[in-house]
């Protein structure tokens, strides 16, 4: 799991490791519809001003997803 070189995850597997948590990740593969499926985890938080600070400090080519992996909360932003 922690070997070389990045490590995807989908949607699922994420709000399964990182539960009732802010995530950003860099999206890898999307849907037919370019939604997010799978991606590597840049960060995460239970802390949305922590996460939102630690994507705008990178520097990704890529686009970035940020979402919370529990229940009510909505987002609807991409960085």
């Amino acid at each position: 799991m922690f070997g070389n070189g990045p490590v995807t995850f989908s949607i699922n597997e994420i709000q399964r490791i990182y539960p009732n948590e802010w995530v950003a990740m860099l999206i890898s593969e999307t849907d037919s519809d370019g939604f997010a499926l799978k991606g590597e985890v840049i960060v995460h938080d239970t802390d949305e001003k922590f996460v939102w600070s630690a994507v705008r400090l990178g520097d990704a080519e890529d686009p970035v997803y940020v979402f919370h992996t529990g229940r009510g909360q909505i987002v609807s932003a991409v960085a």
